[in-house]
């Protein structure tokens, strides 16, 4: 069964990585698309055949925009209106997309252990399926832009990404000894890593050599085999089999982010003031007043970190305009490199960290520093090596994501940690959602007078969290 469970995990990790590698075009074909049909009247465009966006177009864009550089001119409007309309569109199907995921991924982290989950991966699955066919509706039927939400709404409605990382979780955590835990989830996650990195840089040049025609009927073809390796999963793995009617036994659960792996306590008993007791745990009653200001202070800097990680959503628009001018071939080549510069030396930069002493709270530090570094090195850019310079802050970045449960599993009873990782995904996924919808929204207004301004501003957000884990770490040095 074990062996059955890894097939599993490894299979629809793999599917789902080249399903998310080939949805990861839509905002270059949103781009170009509005590029292509900037209107010289007030007609709105019409959404156009996906196979029209191909190699000559893309070459005629950048020669456009690379002539813009050299003559030191400002971005033609045709370029600014594109990724104002690009920012818009993606501000306000993120919108539609975030209500939704939102009440789906919280309802399921509570009721996770009494769900069948082969059903539940299939529904997601199903969902996510239609969410990639109305796309292929809108380019070669020229729907109206309003699918586009409608799409974003089916996706949100089937839980997006979270309820298969959560169930994947749950798996490989019940197939796994507690000794080798950790090493099975580095092992799919540097799996996962290592495969979106050559899918990603492969994408970029079959763009260039045929546009954007294939890449959603890979998309749905890499979701049907995902379904389909729903035949993999042992039937005895169902939660509802697992679990027991006791408040004393525990199932195991990850409700955790997506960029989290860790071990989470959920009671097969769901109470009925979750909310209210989430809450209670921050009440200086329950635990020491320096405990409890731990706490409150490492949820308050992730959430800064979370923001300032979602304020570099509009960071395609960016490279696709003036200066840089990037081909798809060059945002496929710098999203490989970053990929695999973060796998490999994000874990070499932890153990290097360990080593000279360092604490939880002063590898976050660490990492809030180079996320300022990385940000403000990438805004003032003007050249692509100033880019690939900047990537060398880059995997340190976002030590704050891969710690924060780990520092507060120390801090928490065991009965506790459910209501507090619960707690934990509702504010990535909110951040997540209405973040990034925000600075799309905020860059769309501020294209045509400061391109960098989201980027300067994750800089400056990036130095709250690094302050208070300074403080944080001045406290437990007076503690030990």
């Amino acid at each position: 069964m074990i062996a059955t469970n890894t097939y599993f995990v490894v299979s629809m990790i793999c599917f789902q990585t080249l399903y998310n590698c080939c949805l990861s075009i839509v905002g270059q074909y949103i781009y170009q698309f509005f590029l292509k049909n900037y209107p010289n009247d007030d007609d709105s465009p019409k959404w156009t055949n996906i196979t029209s966006l191909m190699i000559y177009f893309y070459e005629s864009n950048q020669e456009t925009c690379e002539q813009n550089t050299t003559t030191n001119t400002s971005a033609n409007a045709a370029e600014v209106w594109a990724q104002q309309r690009s920012a818009d569109l993606i501000f306000q199907s993120t919108l539609w997309r975030a209500f939704p995921v939102i009440v789906i991924t919280y309802l399921f982290g509570l009721y996770a252990s009494q769900l069948n989950r082969r059903l539940i991966l299939f529904l997601s699955l199903f969902g996510n399926g239609i969410h990639v066919v109305i796309y292929q509706a809108i380019v070669y039927k020229n729907l109206p832009e309003y699918w586009w939400y409608i799409s974003a709404f089916v996706a949100g409605f089937s839980g997006g990404t979270n309820v298969l990382s959560i169930v994947l979780n749950l798996i490989i955590t019940e197939s796994t000894e507690d000794t080798e835990r950790s090493l099975r989830f580095v092992g799919i996650g540097a799996i996962s890593t290592a495969l979106s990195a050559v899918a990603t840089f492969g994408i970029g040049y079959y763009i260039q050599w045929r546009g954007f025609a294939d890449l959603f009927w890979m998309a749905i073809g890499f979701q049907v085999l995902s379904i389909f390796s729903i035949l993999l999963l042992p039937k005895s793995t169902n939660s509802s089999s697992s679990t027991t009617t006791t408040t004393v036994d525990e199932t195991t659960s990850l409700l955790s982010s997506n960029h989290t792996d860790t071990n989470i306590k959920t009671p097969s008993r769901i109470n009925r003031y979750h909310c209210f007791e989430m809450c209670m745990i921050f009440s200086f009653k329950h635990r020491s007043s320096t405990k409890t200001v731990r706490l409150i202070i490492i949820i308050i800097s992730y959430i800064f970190h979370t923001l300032a990680a979602s304020s570099l959503s509009p960071l395609l628009w960016y490279l696709l305009g003036a200066p840089f001018c990037w081909t798809s071939t060059d945002l496929g080549n710098f999203s490989a490199v970053s990929q695999i510069a973060t796998a490999i030396f994000s874990v070499v930069g932890m153990k290097m960290l360990n080593y000279f002493g360092a604490n939880d709270t002063l590898m976050c530090a660490v990492g809030h520093f180079c996320f300022f570094g990385y940000s403000l090195t990438t805004a003032l850019a003007r050249n692509n090596w100033q880019l690939y310079m900047a990537l060398l802050m880059h995997p340190f970045s976002f030590y704050q994501n891969t710690l924060t449960i780990s520092m507060l599993s120390k801090l928490l009873q065991v009965h506790e940690r459910t209501h507090v990782f619960t707690l934990l995904t509702e504010i990535n996924t909110i951040i997540v959602c209405f973040g990034s919808s925000f600075f799309n929204w905020l860059y769309a207004r501020t294209v045509s007078y400061e391109k960098n301004f989201t980027l300067l501003f994750a800089s400056g957000l990036s130095v709250i969290p690094f302050v208070l884990n300074i403080y944080l770490y001045i406290i437990d040095r007076r503690i030990w």
